[in-house]
């Protein structure tokens, strides 16, 4: 698919957080966020779609890249393409747009001093504006806002607001909150809170019920979660 390009407005200097990895060679895991990501890697533009799980990523040799994150819902106004096409998937930006658009931004990237700035330009080369819905929307799911109430208070009815976030987060509405949610209770748990004050803190019924979110967003539970935290920290401190 060949896409228009048109001028966006973007209320912020910047579309998106940028990030910077150095992958060893050999497995790592990326855990869903509700976000969804434009990744130079050094010769192609990746486009990571947003995840409902733990993200096995292999790499056959060391690599440096660089990325942007696009806040949830955010990555089809850029992409031209609804979420729900990429879920749980990596693709080449060519496979999106043309081969000709994806190799002029490959070129601009591979000749750039940052090219966090060129992954931004494209970023700011948006298709259509978000809707006026999206943004409070997120805010309304990662305060824990019931669905329905959600729905009711955007003036949507659940079906509606259902195929709505499907095309711009990428699935449910629930889905994404309960993403968000285990973001939200890992950041707790990573500066030290109590595993029943995370789980009451951020509406979980019970500290197993936060544990079966866990289990199935991150793929194992948040105290072995947070294990390998600290063995990744002291292998790094010890320069393994």
């Amino acid at each position: 698919m060949t896409v228009s390009m048109t001028a966006g407005r973007w209320a912020t200097p910047r579309a998106g957080t940028v990030w910077r990895a150095r992958h060893t060679a050999g497995e790592s895991t990326i855990l869903p966020d509700g976000c969804m990501d434009l990744i130079w890697t050094g010769r192609r533009v990746l486009v990571a779609g947003p995840d409902t799980g733990p993200y096995r990523y292999r790499a056959d040799s060391a690599e440096s890249m660089v990325g942007l994150r696009l806040p949830p819902g955010m990555a089809p106004n850029v992409l031209g393409h609804p979420a729900e096409r990429l879920r749980d998937r990596r693709v080449d930006l060519a496979d999106l747009w043309s081969d000709t658009e994806a190799q002029r931004w490959c070129t601009r990237l591979s000749e750039a001093d940052d090219p966090a700035a060129v992954l931004d330009e494209i970023a700011h080369t948006m298709v259509w504006d978000p809707p006026a819905w999206l943004a409070p929307a997120t805010a309304l799911l990662a305060a824990g806002v019931r669905v329905e109430e959600c729905a009711d208070r955007l003036g949507m009815t659940v079906r509606t607001f259902h195929r709505h976030s499907s095309r711009f987060y990428g699935y449910g509405p629930k889905t994404l909150q309960r993403i968000l949610r285990m973001r939200a209770a890992l950041g707790d748990l990573t500066v030290g809170r109590d595993l029943t004050a995370a789980a009451y803190r951020h509406g979980y019924a019970d500290q197993p019920h936060m544990h079966r979110e866990f289990v199935e967003l991150t793929g194992r539970g948040p105290s072995a979660y947070l294990r390998t935290i600290d063995l990744r920290s002291v292998n790094q401190a010890s320069g393994q």
